[in-house]
């Protein structure tokens, strides 16, 4: 089921609603990263791994750095 986000809300508000309309979901939006930021991140990064080629990769046994 595909939800359209603009058949939920009314085309003609004032433009006070608007505001609390808007504040309304940034502080939902606020509330929902501080409780999951954590997860999020992980999720993030496990997505987003990056593969370092081995060229590039740091060798402990042949490190000659300084």
């Amino acid at each position: 089921m595909i939800i359209n986000l603009y058949d939920l809300f009314p085309e003609e508000v004032s433009d006070e609603t608007a505001f609390h309309i808007v504040n309304i979901f940034m502080d939902i939006t606020s509330a929902l990263e501080s409780r999951y930021f954590a997860q999020v991140r992980r999720y993030l990064n496990e997505k987003n791994s990056l593969e370092i080629p081995e060229c590039v990769q740091s060798n402990k046994e042949d490190d000659n750095s300084f």
